[in-house]
């Protein structure tokens, strides 16, 4: 759900572009050629950091000594990555918005690439937990192995 407020957001304003019921904010190539290298740069820079305190946090989980409660505190760690997806995207939608150039919807296209990438499938989450044996089968089978 939190991503689809991006997604239709984006779709709104490319929409609008499209059909010219919007018109750009800003039509200084400088000023776009500005927006369009530090837009992707800010979101890169989010993303690392993101990326990075949740590796630190996942590490914290895997001294949980109960499969159960690592699981339930995946979801908060695991949120903060959706939620900095969906607060970049909204910042491609902006981009768009404000500049009307077409390197925001590839800029936005990547972001939908990564979002893929670390979706919580339970092999994501498997990998991000490191687990082994009876664990493992237990999340990737979501508990069907042992019925």
């Amino acid at each position: 759900m939190l991503m689809f407020i991006p997604i239709a957001a984006f779709l709104v304003v490319y929409y609008f572009l499209l059909v010219g019921k919007l018109t750009p904010i800003i039509q200084d190539e400088t000023v776009i050629l500005i927006i369009l290298i530090a837009f992707p740069v800010i979101v890169i820079i989010n993303l690392t950091i993101v990326h990075l305190v949740t590796a630190s946090r996942f590490k914290t989980l895997w001294a949980e000594p109960s499969l159960g409660i690592r699981l339930e505190k995946y979801f908060s760690v695991g949120f903060i990555r959706l939620a900095a997806l969906a607060s970049d995207s909204v910042v491609m939608a902006a981009g768009l918005a404000f500049t009307g150039h077409s390197f925001f919807t590839i800029y936005f296209s990547a972001l939908l690439l990564w979002l893929f990438f670390v979706w919580p499938t339970p092999r994501r989450v498997s990998k991000d937990l490191k687990l082994k044996g009876d664990e493992l089968k237990m999340v990737i089978t979501k508990g069907e192995a042992f019925r």
